[in-house]
This record gives structure tokens, C-alpha cells and sequence, in this order.
């Protein structure tokens, strides 16, 4: 393959690319090559991932491109450029067409590796918690003996989405469920435990991360389908304790879900075991935060900018009496308000005395000059 070999055409397409002329593309790919490469082996699609423009990407894989190609001069494939553009949306749309996470750059450097090594911990979070449709298209096929396939046709996209999922709360899980009732059946239950069994016992290596991920969603998907209305279970998740609003019942809900992880022999299980065995209920860190941690990435993770309901990552609006919890939008904020109404004032107060005390503290120095 000949770099910079290019038409006037394709020359056009590359400019028009850099410049986000998504008319101008539209017009120019009848007569190119798609994966035609300019002087440095970058292909179009390389260029629109570099500047995390969905729209262009989504056209030029449309047309065929070829999302893996690696004849970019320092080995970059179109997902590593989206990586360190650091654009989940991007991301996504090129690992569900068949982005290759294990590729590497002539680092030797993968695209997961190249997101952290810029502090991109949300795409690291979408990589690393990818599952190629497939896996569980392979579940709406009878196989062997089977008269039924053990995935109905039309949950395999709602699971799909459930699965891919980076925010493993609880309450987020049985919300997504709440909407989507035609889940809560036991063939889901089923699916999920053997992409857990499929992740343990990959011939290559298994991926510990991902087989605890699906046992916390089995187990969750079971609890919320034992209930016939999810309100009130979500809701004794959220009960706060009298004496500091901490979710006791939650966090005994999610240590019995790590007991519950049939390989005992996982060392992911038995450093969750070792970190929470040494913790008190109610004291730091929670089961949620340390589950957490290990879905999406130790270091990707900020705990104080969830949201308090559901644990959708920053969190951008704050009780406007408190300013001390905050919250995705206001439905978390109504659902979360039967508990937080009781420590609303004491934590007002709290939060007062925390702000003083930073202002005295960043006086003190001027008026010490």
C-alpha cells in the first residue's frame, strides 16, 4: 500500500476531513478509494477520529472503511486516535464495528493503554468493558440439542446495552430494568451467568474484571425480578442510617453479591475480599466505590462527583440547601429525597463551617505578608 499515492479526489476527501466538511465528504466518496492513505498512512477514518468527529466517522465507516487498518507511521489505528481525543461516543461507534482492542502501536502500546496514558480513564472505562455483539447473538441460536435458543431475538439488544454498561450501582441497574421489564426474566439471569462462566474460562486468559462484572449483574437482574414493584427495593437500597445517611442495606446487598462469586480462585475476587473484610459497614471505602473501582478503572474513578442516587459518574447538580450531595438530574434527586431530607440540615451546617474554615485558611498567608 503506497502512502501520499493519492487522486485529486482523495486529496480533497483528506482536507475536506480535517476541516469537518461533512457536506464536501458526502460528495467526494463515490470517486475514492476509502482507505486511502495520505503521506503519513493516515486514512480518512484515522483523521476523523482524530478530530472525535462522530458524524464523519459514522459516514466513512458506512462506506466500508477499514477501521483497523495500522499503516499509520507510528502503527495508530483509528481507535487509538479517538482515544486520546478522548471521545466515548467515537470510541463506541468504532468498537461496535470491529475496532481490535488488542492492537498496538510501534510502542507497543494498545488503544486502552494510550486513553490512560492521557488520563482519558472514561474511554479506558468503555474499552476495557466492551463485548462484541456476537457473543451474545450466539445465545439467540439453538445449539445442539437445543429445541429454543436460550436468548429470545428481541432481548438480545436490551441486554446488549445493559451490558455494556460502565456504571454497575444498583439502583442504575434496576432503574434501566424498571424500563425494560421485559428483562427481568430468568433466560437473563441465565445469559449473563455464562458470559461470566465464558469470561473464567477463556483458553487464553481469563478476564476476571468482566466475569465479576456479569455476576453483579446477574445477581442484581435476579433481586430485581424476586420484586414485583422496584420502587420500594430501590428505595430500601437509599435508606440512609438514622445517625449519618449511610445505605447500609446496600452495601449488605453488594458484599453478598462478591461472596456469592462462584471462582473462588480469582485474584480479583480475593483482593475485593482482603479490602472489604478489613472495612466496617458504614465506613470508607464502600463496597459500591471499591466494585466500582474495579469496573471502571482504579484511577479513572472520583467518587465524591457521582451521583448519590445512582452513581452516574460527574455529577453535576448539587442540593441547593446542602450544597454536600450531588446528583445526575433531578429524578435522582426526587428519588433520593425521603432519606436525604433527614440529614439535609445537618449537613448544610457542615458544609457552612468547611467553607470558613477554607476562607480563613487561604487569608491566613496574606495577611501574614
Amino acid at each position: 500500500v503506497k502512502q501520499g499515492d493519492l487522486t485529486e479526489s482523495e486529496t480533497a476527501l483528506h482536507k475536506a476531513v480535517q476541516e469537518g466538511d461533512v457536506a464536501q465528504v458526502r460528495t467526494l466518496l463515490n470517486n475514492v478509494r476509502i482507505d486511502c492513505l495520505d503521506e503519513n498512512g493516515m486514512t480518512p477514518l484515522q483523521h476523523a477520529a482524530y478530530r472525535g468527529n462522530y458524524e464523519l466517522c459514522k459516514i466513512i465507516l458506512e462506506c466500508g472503511a477499514d477501521v483497523n487498518s495500522h499503516y499509520h507511521d507510528s502503527g495508530y489505528t483509528a481507535l487509538m486516535f479517538a482515544g486520546l481525543a478522548g471521545k466515548c461516543d467515537v470510541v463506541s461507534l468504532l468498537l461496535e464495528h470491529g475496532a481490535s482492542t488488542t492492537a498496538v502501536n510501534t510502542l507497543g502500546r494498545t488503544a486502552s493503554q494510550m486513553a490512560a496514558f492521557v488520563s482519558n480513564y472514561d474511554v479506558v472505562s468503555i474499552i476495557n468493558n466492551f463485548l462484541p455483539k456476537e457473543e451474545l447473538e450466539y445465545y439467540t441460536r439453538p445449539h445442539g440439542l437445543e429445541k429454543e435458543p436460550k436468548l429470545p431475538v428481541a432481548l438480545c439488544t436490551p441486554l446488549y446495552h445493559l451490558v455494556l454498561r460502565t456504571n454497575i450501582h444498583p439502583v442504575s441497574i434496576a432503574l434501566y430494568l424498571q424500563e425494560r421489564r421485559k428483562l427481568l426474566v430468568e433466560d437473563i439471569e441465565r445469559v449473563l451467568k455464562l458470559l461470566c462462566e465464558k469470561q473464567m474460562k477463556a483458553s487464553s486468559e481469563p478476564n476476571e474484571m468482566l466475569a465479576l462484572k456479569f455476576h453483579h449483574l446477574a445477581f442484581v437482574v435476579g433481586l430485581c425480578r424476586k420484586a414485583d414493584d422496584l420502587q420500594p427495593l430501590i428505595k430500601s437500597w437509599l435508606k440512609g442510617r438514622d445517625e449519618d445517611g449511610f445505605p447500609v442495606q446496600l452495601e449488605k446487598v453488594l458484599r453478598q453479591c462478591v461472596r456469592e462469586f462462584p471462582y473462588r480462585e480469582c485474584g480479583l475476587l480475593q483482593q475485593l475480599v482482603h479490602t472489604l473484610s478489613a472495612v466496617q459497614i458504614g465506613d470508607e471505602p464502600s463496597a459500591i466505590s471499591i466494585l466500582t473501582e474495579a469496573v471502571r478503572g482504579q484511577k479513572g474513578l472520583d467518587q465524591s462527583l457521582s451521583c448519590t442516587t445512582c452513581g452516574e459518574p460527574k455529577a453535576e447538580k448539587r442540593c441547593a440547601s446542602c450544597k454536600s450531595v450531588q446528583y445526575c438530574g433531578p429524578p435522582c434527586q426526587r428519588l433520593h429525597w425521603f432519606t436525604h431530607k433527614k440529614h439535609c440540615a445537618r449537613l448544610g451546617t457542615e458544609y457552612k463551617k468547611q467553607m470558613e474554615a477554607l476562607r480563613q485558611e487561604e487569608a491566613q498567608p496574606q495577611s501574614a505578608t
